[in-house]
């Protein structure tokens, strides 16, 4: 391999490390462009879900609204999650996930998906039931002792009552969720039915690596992420005109969000209503409710992990959450090629070096292929020595003899470069994947334990990187040599370089890069061997 070449893919690989690090977060996401104006479809438009049905008889009258103070408070417990409804607006206030804690500490809180109530329910601009005082009913419990329905009943004003009805699915992290407007008046009623969901903003809050945190959205299915920088003055909002198949909230790990089973190609409006709350405001149609008549729209609500299988198995597209960015074509095999070996070992650790294993093994020929070349250009060095001699002043005629030489011996300089050069996009890929998949927060090495207690996190005592980089350097000295000197201090300098780097890397991916150093050294070795 010539100097320049060496030095290319070592810089190169260098600035795409600590380009994706450290600028390829910030980029923004490509958004759709602004509608001057709102487009509303009649919820008749909505398949399977009748515009207007026939009412039961009038319930009776509500007695006055109590204090807040009085409100009614219903918990769900499911082997999955505790879910807290309060009265008051008829809404979730409290998502706690039982197998996923704040700290790695198992004794630590648990995660709360939900720091504002959802969902809000909207009648046009001008009314909210984020105040109402809804009367709350709950199913018996059933053998597992869950209630499958939470219902809250409200009269916000004269002839018109609300009714929301949470189903629960104790073996998963979706709910049924709907929403009915009913007319017991003489005329008329115009409703515009809108879904709200709140987001808690926090100004200037630094996020780590590749973290998000804010309002998501998949139209047509094209996930987008608006940076919450995109939406810091109060007032200040975004039209977006579509099918909307889902909306909420994410950060890193976790997503809420509300799924309309039934889309229609409406407005969603993303704005801030205080110095703390991001709003996004869903509009599932107007419809003119007769009297005696009601309608209702159905959705799906989601508050849960992004873990992979857990995504795909709710449908509706809510795997696109989990976007691993450009390498997201490599990342994701990878992550469902982890999952599907760690069913079988019960170890990600384990997962880690049989994976490793396996791509080696994929690569191997690749490998051989690229000894073979690196062997063929040590035996023509003195032949590329003296050309470098004779043409040291003519550039043109010195590439036009070396390539020459290299097409006589049937020789591609590149081609000792050719394992690193498909090893840098499995590298990118693996860290998106070791940084951002939940499947490996707060997940050890080992379930028996080791000092590595987190793979998602640095190696606390930085171990691993140290026996990385040695690998690194036993790798590159049972390399074939190359002639240049210059050369020669550059291959000397890469584990060094690889040290520095790997330090805050994931733990994970060091463990990765190690074994994929081991498994080298030991194909070197044989190599070495039946070829000498």
């Amino acid at each position: 391999m010539e100097k320049k070449t060496l030095l290319a893919v070592v810089i190169s690989l260098a600035i795409l490390l600590l380009w994706d690090v450290f600028f390829l977060k910030n980029k923004a996401p490509q958004q759709p462009p602004k509608q001057p104006a709102r487009q509303e479809s009649p919820v008749a438009a909505a398949p399977k879900t009748p515009a207007a049905v026939p009412l039961p008889a009038m319930p009776p009258a509500q007695a006055p609204a109590p204090a807040a103070a009085a409100a009614q408070t219903l918990a769900v417990d499911t082997p999955l999650y505790r879910a807290t409804f309060s009265s008051t607006g008829g809404a979730i206030t409290s998502f706690q996930l039982k197998k996923f804690h704040e700290e790695l500490d198992p004794r630590s809180k648990t995660v709360d998906v939900v720091n504002t109530p959802m969902p809000v329910f909207g009648l046009g601009d001008k009314f909210s039931d984020a105040s109402v005082a809804y009367q709350a009913t709950r199913s018996q419990p059933d053998s597992t002792g869950v209630s499958r329905e939470i219902a809250f009943t409200a009269q916000p004003m004269p002839g018109v009552v609300l009714r929301k009805i949470f189903t629960i699915d104790p073996k998963t992290y979706t709910l049924g969720y709907r929403m009915v407007v009913e007319n017991h008046t003489a005329a008329p009623l115009q409703a515009d039915m809108q879904q709200y969901v709140d987001g808690i903003y926090r100004s200037g809050a630094k996020l780590d690596g590749y973290s998000f945190q804010g309002p998501v959205l998949l139209a047509d299915k094209h996930l987008e992420e608006f940076k919450l920088k995109k939406v810091e003055d109060i007032g200040i909002y975004r039209d977006f005109s579509g099918s909307v198949q889902w909306f909420g909230f994410e950060d890193k790990y976790f997503l809420k969000t509300l799924i309309p089973t039934s889309p229609v190609n409406t407005t969603l409006t993303i704005r801030r209503t205080s110095e703390s709350v991001v709003r996004m405001v869903y509009r599932s149609g107007t419809a003119s409710i007769q009297p005696g008549m009601s309608v209702q729209k159905d959705y799906l609500l989601f508050v849960g992990p992004k873990e992979f299988n857990i995504l795909k198995a709710a449908n509706y597209n809510l795997n696109k959450a989990l976007d691993f960015g450009f390498f997201d074509i490599i990342a994701k095999p990878m992550l469902v090629a982890m999952n599907w070996i760690f069913a079988y070992v019960k170890s990600y650790g384990l997962t880690i070096i049989i994976l490793t294993i396996l791509i080696k093994i994929i690569l191997y020929p690749l490998t051989l292929k690229s000894f073979k070349s690196m062997k063929e250009l040590q035996k023509i060095q003195p032949l590329m020595k003296e050309i470098q001699t004779k043409y040291k002043d003519d550039k043109q005629k010195l590439n036009q003899e070396l390539m020459k030489l290299y097409s006589e011996h049937k020789i591609n300089p590149m081609g000792g470069c050719l394992p690193m050069l498909l090893q840098i996009p499995i590298l990118f890929a693996l860290y998106r994947v070791f940084y951002q998949a939940i499947e490996l927060r707060h997940t050890p090495f080992h379930m028996f334990g080791t000092w590595l207690p987190d793979l998602s996190a640095k190696d606390p005592y930085y171990i691993t990187p140290i026996l990385m980089g040695l690998s690194q350097f036993v790798m590159q000295k049972m390399s074939p040599a190359p002639g240049d000197e210059m050369q020669q201090k550059v291959m000397l300098i890469m584990p060094v370089m690889f040290t520095v780097l790997f330090l805050n890397f994931p733990s994970g991916l060091v463990i990765y890069w190690l074994i994929s150093n081991i498994l080298s050294i030991a194909q070197q070795a044989y190599i070495n061997r039946k070829h000498a």
